[in-house]
Order: C-alpha cells, then structure tokens, then sequence
C-alpha cells in the first residue's frame, strides 16, 4: 500500500478519536502549494519564554478593565496541586474542546487525543484559509476574554484565572505560529490539517499569486 493511502493513527475507531493525517495527501485536481512542519522544540522553548510576557500582559489589560493590576503569590502544597491540575489537564482539555467546536461549526468533524507532553485536535476534511485561521486562533481568542472576564468579576481568585490564561496562551504559541505561516497563502486554497503542520493546496489551473 502507497503510505499516502496508509490511514491515519487510529482511523476504523470512533470519528472522534481518529488519530491525526501524518503524511500529506494527493487530492485529484490540485496541486500543493505549502508544506509546513512546526518546529516542536523550538516552539515549546518560546512557549516557555512567553509565559512572564503573557503574564505582564494580561494583569495590564486586567488593570486597564477595571480589574487586579497586580498579584502576589502565597505557595502552598494545595495551591502547587490545583495549579497543576489546571495546567496539566483543565488548560489541554479546554483549550482542544475549543478548537474542535469551532472546527465542527466550519464543517469539520474533529477528533481528539494525546501525545509525548501535548494534546491535539484535528481532522481529516480539508478546509479553507479562513477557517483554518479561526479554528487556530479560538482558543487563544475566546479563552483570554473570557479568563479576562474572570479577572475582572472574580478578583478573588485572581492568581488561579492567571494561572489558566497564562497556561492557555503560552500553549497557544504553535496556534500562533500556523496562523503566522497560514496567513501567508493564498485565497482559495484548501488546507489539510497534518499531525506535525498543514499542508495546502491549490485547484490546477489556479495560479498562485507572486
């Protein structure tokens, strides 16, 4: 069997389940246009690095709202447990559910799962560049107003709201890396989400803008 025919990890289970596409397909009367792989170690790295900007960042917008512009930290063994319960399974969890939603609002049909330290959304249908951007985008978007909300209406549990804005969008840094090189191609293309990137492609005939 050609390994572009191969199906994809865990395919034949439940829709919702099905593991990610991991090599490119080759869709009759198209032609590929990108090819992107993220740069794993290089992202989480950044990842990392994002937390204390992200961190100034939202206790300034917090404080511009109306909210807490500052938090001090008290360490308790509670306090390390739920804050690691929050980043280790309440962020992914929330942070993929958000993806597939809006992946099943444009007409995908998501499947969830896990890997070595991360967790994925994806699916096997193709989409547009608009779309692929919005499901990209949406966990960052919608869970910072929303966190942000919290912020400001709950100040009382100011320093676990930061904790899940600051673990949400440090983990968003991939999503803002597809977006940056998704932003890139041209109307009209169809985009196939992959295990490791996208990979996008053009109808023949269509020709690619300079």
């Amino acid at each position: 069997m050609d390994e572009r025919d191969a199906p994809p990890l865990g395919q034949g289970g439940p829709k919702w389940l099905q593991g990610p596409r991991r090599v490119p397909p080759d869709p009759p009367g198209y032609r590929r246009v990108a090819y992107d792989r993220i740069p794993m170690n290089r992202v989480t790295l950044l990842g990392l690095i994002s937390a204390p900007i992200w961190l100034g960042l939202f206790l300034f917008v917090s404080g511009a709202l109306g909210g807490p512009r500052e938090i001090s930290f008290h360490i308790t063994f509670v306090g390390v447990l739920i804050a690691l319960a929050l980043l280790l399974v309440v962020v992914p969890v929330v942070h993929e559910a958000v993806h597939g939603i809006v992946a099943q609002l444009t007409g995908a049909h998501p499947s969830y799962g896990v890997g070595p330290g991360y967790a994925y959304t994806t699916f096997l249908e193709p989409v547009g560049k608009g779309e692929y951007l919005l499901i990209g985008l949406s966990p960052l978007v919608v869970l910072s107003v929303i966190g942000l909300a919290v912020l400001v209406l709950v100040p009382s549990i100011t320093g676990l709201t930061l904790v899940f804005l600051v673990g949400n969008a440090a983990g968003a840094v991939g999503d803002i890396w597809m977006a940056w090189r998704t932003r890139r191609l041209p109307a009209g293309v169809r985009i196939y989400d992959l295990a490791d990137g996208f990979v996008a492609y053009l109808p023949e005939g269509k020709d690619q803008p300079a």
